[in-house]
């Protein structure tokens, strides 16, 4: 997929998770979703569960064709690691974005998804590309007094009152 945003390196990583999501499909791994139109890919979205936390997941990517953008994919493609991440029990979405302009649509979206860009790291990727990272609380379902809670795959852990 050539969306124009991504050079050669960009390009590779993504490749490289792709095939290491396919050849070991666990839950800790990453996901991609994707959607098309009349068989052609028009954009993707890269997230998973951040190993070590409890509940954080990452959102590495929203990418669509220059065609598709302005449609509605990005967002949907968003929403759906939104439900995903929570409906696993997750609390927390984290999103690593670039300053630059090339950006700007894609931190619009973010934004109108109630993001919030939570810290800044000056120069990050470049002299003039500052590092925007964005959060998100996911809605948690509460467990009703005298229920016990089940721990969710992501857990690395059982919590103290898991079914485990």
């Amino acid at each position: 997929m050539h969306s124009g945003l991504f050079n050669a390196n960009d390009a590779d990583c993504v490749d490289e998770m792709f095939g290491h999501a396919l050849a070991k499909p666990t839950p800790d791994n990453y996901r991609f979703l994707s959607g098309w139109r009349d068989s052609a890919m028009m954009g993707f979205a890269c997230y998973g569960w951040e190993a070590l936390t409890h509940g954080t997941w990452d959102l590495f990517w929203v990418c669509t064709l220059p065609e598709a953008r302005g449609r509605g994919l990005g967002g949907a493609l968003l929403s759906e690691a939104l439900r995903a991440a929570t409906a696993e029990g997750g609390r927390l979405m984290v999103i690593y974005t670039s300053s630059t302009a090339t950006y700007a649509a894609a931190r619009k979206l973010y934004e109108s998804r109630q993001f919030v860009r939570t810290a800044t790291i000056a120069e990050y990727y470049n002299v003039g590309d500052d590092l925007h990272i964005y959060t998100r609380r996911l809605q948690q379902v509460v467990p009703v007094i005298g229920t016990v809670p089940t721990s969710s795959s992501r857990d690395p852990l059982p919590g103290p009152l898991s079914n485990h």
